[in-house]
């Protein structure tokens, strides 16, 4: 069983989201997960060459279960 996420938590899976896309997509439109306590977040990120969007596609636990609850806060984290 996956922890209780803290908003501290929520931050940082936002801020790890967030830094992928800085550091790593360079302007690429790309699907890509992050993990953090258990938890993996499908985030896509679309780039058209004029805007830029990024959609919380899907949480996981290790367990197979969403958690479309935290994708909705992270979601709205990243925007």
């Amino acid at each position: 069983m996956n922890e209780q996420l803290t908003r501290s938590d929520l931050r940082t899976m936002a801020r790890k989201a967030a830094d992928y896309i800085t550091f790593n997509c360079e302007g690429v439109s790309e699907g890509f997960e992050i993990t953090y306590k258990g938890y993996m977040v499908f985030v896509d990120y679309r780039n058209d060459g004029q805007t830029e969007a990024v959609r919380v596609a899907d949480v996981w636990d290790r367990a197979g279960n969403e958690y479309p609850e935290i994708a909705d806060v992270l979601q709205t984290m990243l925007n």
